[in-house]
């Protein structure tokens, strides 16, 4: 079956290293010049310097990395895109029987289903192996289990936040 002019754009733009270097490569750009520029560590006006330092970090990240990081972020970040599908649709669902989000818990909740998720998303599309981690089937079980056990008591407990402690 023919693929069609964007499928055909997709396959040579991964036949060339796009996903595998080119945008790994700019996104470690990107986060490590936005994290140099916003602690200022070399001064405010230190944007050559800061540039210059983002550019080899990410040259060393791709080149010590090379195709596995590209596969790390396509795999997290189209992995994440169902998981956000899927909350949309949850979202969605709630919303036609009239509940509102900000009804559904507080703020540190969500947060720490987000921190949840964000953790098995990264250890389901392999973050441990890039990282050089070596995790068998059992010790993801393991954390898995602590991770829920942990999420249950603080979801019990409320915290350990009490009437008289909120005001």
């Amino acid at each position: 079956m023919p693929l069609g002019i964007f499928g055909t754009l997709i396959q040579n733009l991964n036949n060339m290293g796009f996903y595998g270097f080119v945008l790994p490569w700019l996104l470690v750009f990107a986060i490590v010049y936005a994290i140099l520029q916003k602690t200022a560590i070399f001064g405010k006006d230190a944007k050559n310097i800061n540039g210059l330092i983002a550019l080899i970090f990410a040259f060393f990240v791709t080149g010590y990395a090379g195709d596995a990081v590209g596969k790390f972020f396509i795999n997290i970040f189209g992995g994440s895109s169902i998981i956000f599908g899927g909350i949309l649709v949850f979202l969605l669902f709630l919303g036609m029987l009239g509940w509102k989000p900000e009804s559904i818990g507080d703020k540190n909740m969500w947060g720490l289903a987000a921190l949840i998720i964000a953790v098995l998303l990264f250890l389901a599309v392999g973050g441990p192996s890039i990282a050089g981690i070596k995790l068998t089937d059992e010790t993801m079980a393991a954390i898995f289990m602590v991770l829920v056990v942990a999420f249950a008591v603080m979801f019990i407990t409320g915290g350990g936040k009490t009437k008289t402690d909120q005001g």
